[in-house]
């Protein structure tokens, strides 16, 4: 999953976007729901994407949206909404019975490798709000994990900082579904923790890089103490989340500060 840090900037970003669009959109996990984070189909296939709403929230209350983004960074872009009449590639089928607002793609190519938001507003109201979004990929190569390493701190900062900075590095994957988490022995670390928010790709192998950084106070950086990096992929059918790396603290590292 990607941490709250990508959610706070991707909410900024969709407040700025759907203003501009005269709405004022939330992603909210507490209205439309996306239970799908990522899903791989191979070209030409037809895929079904789905959203929900939370118990107590009636769809029929709502006009419902599907955008979508090419990429992060990118504006959204409408595709279409609640009893608009199919395009080429898209259609939309509502079922406000069972509570449900799908999007059915055709004749999938690399072109519908984005990200799909759900979204319920009221024209009245100019208001929107946001699922968290589906990754679609149409596979263009082989699903390869990620090779995981973190690096060791610098004798620079060892030496001379306050704090210890580890970078996880995450390589040579495919597709980019992928979320970094740091775990201090089985508890997660959330703070001082900065994930890059997308992971690149090689143009040639197509394959992707992410890193995530985690800073550590010198005093905790003990032997004691075993920090773990944990890549957990989507490999298009289960979640896999034996890709990690972890590293102890240093012995006798000096705490004087000059």
């Amino acid at each position: 999953m990607r941490n709250s840090r990508i959610s706070v900037l991707l909410l900024k970003w969709l407040l700025i976007v759907c203003q501009s669009e005269y709405h004022i959109c939330q992603t909210s996990a507490h209205i439309v729901l996306q239970s799908t984070r990522f899903m791989s189909v191979l070209p030409g296939d037809e895929v079904t994407l789905d959203c929900s709403m939370a118990a107590g929230v009636r769809m029929s209350s709502y006009i419902m949206y599907w955008y979508k983004q090419d990429h992060y960074g990118e504006p959204i872009q409408l595709i279409i909404k609640e009893n608009d009449k199919p395009t080429q590639n898209y259609e939309a089928i509502l079922n406000t019975n069972d509570n449900r607002f799908s999007l059915k793609v055709s004749k999938v190519t690399a072109q519908d490798s984005v990200t799909y938001y759900c979204a319920a507003g009221h024209s009245e109201a100019r208001t929107a709000y946001f699922g968290n979004g589906t990754k679609l990929t149409v596979l263009e190569r082989d699903v390869k994990e990620p090779e995981v390493e973190i690096l060791k701190p610098s004798g620079i900062e060892t030496r001379c900082k306050k704090t210890i900075t580890l970078v996880c590095v995450a390589e040579k994957f495919y597709p980019d579904h992928v979320s970094i988490t740091w775990t201090l022995g089985d508890k997660e670390i959330k703070e001082n923790v900065a994930t890059d928010p997308y992971a690149t790709q090689d143009k040639t192998t197509k394959l992707f890089s992410m890193t995530s950084r985690l800073k550590v106070s010198k005093k905790e950086f003990k032997p004691k103490n075993k920090y773990r990096c944990t890549v957990n992929f989507y490999n298009g059918t289960h979640d896999i989340s034996d890709n990690t790396d972890e590293i102890n603290g240093i012995e006798g590292i000096s705490l004087d500060i000059n």
